[in-house]
């Protein structure tokens, strides 16, 4: 777990591991920035078939995905257990998309973002485990670092997860733009930290 008070001397594989967790955070954040821009256009008059075809929009959902499952795997945290919810969490989510998407012939992105069908809602579900998990991240570094938005975006995630499931309506865009906010504060304010902060004391692990 990070560890403001451990000095320990970084390996190679420290610093790697580090700039590797703190990269998907970034790429997270991006994922953010340009789906609360994805759903402002869908409100403001650009039709659902230009943007759901548009690959640029399922290319930023895969690097969310794959940023997530990035900086999950490098999270350090001297609780086992803790971390393994998380990681599961990741794990859920991400085997019920792809097996939605490999197994279904309609166009999961769209029935997801539209919260249509037993296909939209199921994907949705799987949606919302993935941002358990990347809100797990926040939620870590809340409780060592004090990066007390981390908690807020977690705890947002949740709220936008059930009101698309419940009942989609522009609300969620105002969620989004200040989950985005949240997410794009936590991780400058991550990045100016220092490297060690995130091994903290091996010896705990």
């Amino acid at each position: 777990m990070g560890d403001p008070n451990a000095k320990v001397e970084l390996t190679t594989y420290d610093k790697i591991s580090v700039a590797l967790y703190r990269s998907g955070i970034i790429l997270s954040m991006l994922s953010y920035v340009f789906s609360a821009i994805f759903f402002y256009k869908i409100l403001n008059g650009t039709t659902n078939e230009e943007i759901f075809n548009a690959s640029n929009a399922k290319i930023v959902f895969w690097v969310f995905l794959v940023s997530v499952g990035v900086s999950i795997s490098f999270l350090h945290l001297y609780s086992k257990q803790i971390l393994r919810v998380i990681q599961s969490f990741f794990v859920i989510g991400a085997t019920i998309w792809i097996a939605l998407y490999l197994t279904s012939s309609d166009d999961v992105f769209k029935l997801t973002f539209q919260s249509s069908g037993g296909t939209g809602k199921i994907g949705t579900i799987a949606l919302g485990f993935i941002l358990a998990a990347f809100s797990g991240v926040g939620a870590k570094e809340a409780y060592c670092f004090r990066l007390y938005e981390g908690y807020f975006y977690g705890i947002l995630n949740a709220i936008l997860v059930l009101t698309h499931l419940v009942v989609p309506s522009k609300f969620e865009l105002g969620i989004l733009i200040i989950i985005t906010g949240l997410v794009v504060l936590f991780t400058f304010r991550k990045l100016f930290l220092p490297i060690h902060y995130d091994i903290g004391d091996k010896t705990r692990y």
